[in-house]
């Protein structure tokens, strides 16, 4: 078989190699069943290389056995860097729309409360409000991660 470098270009010095799992060897092993069934593949190299991709534990231990293969390899998962959270700079538009309730709501509610003597809308653009604001805190509290704080006692 050839080196890591000779054909794959997902695979070369500068990229983190990348450990693997069951899944990624599973792929690897349904690749291989379909390069034996399309005859590229003999039965024993077929169990040669079924055999080394269960041994395999980087990503680049699995592809070696994939360099002389056309497609299909194993599906394998990228280095890549977690998204930045974008929630934390720019406002939901529940907050926005929260805003906008304040903002125009109170100034009906006051000309209200001066032109009809009905003091109690001023309520109700603040309450919606609160609602709007503790929906949304709702809604968003089971995404974010909770810190353990079982491990300080210990």
């Amino acid at each position: 078989m050839t080196g890591p470098d000779d054909s794959d270009p997902g695979v070369g010095a500068s990229a983190p190699d990348l450990l693997i799992g069951t899944p990624e060897r599973e792929s690897a092993q349904e690749a291989l069943e379909e390069h034996l069934v399309a005859k590229r593949l003999d039965p024993a190299d077929y169990e040669q290389r079924v055999e080394a991709s269960k041994l395999a534990r980087t990503q680049s231990e699995l592809l070696r056995l994939f360099a002389d293969l056309p497609a299909p390899h194993p599906l394998l998962p990228t280095a890549a860097a977690p998204a930045a959270e974008a929630d934390d700079e720019t406002p939901p538009p529940i907050f926005l729309a929260g805003c906008l309730m304040l903002a125009l709501g109170l100034p009906v509610a006051v000309v209200l409360g001066f032109a009809y003597g009905i003091w109690w809308a001023l309520v109700v653009p603040v309450v919606v409000t609160v609602a709007i604001a503790y929906i949304e805190h709702l809604r968003t509290a089971g995404r974010k991660p909770v810190s353990d704080d079982s491990s300080e006692g210990a």
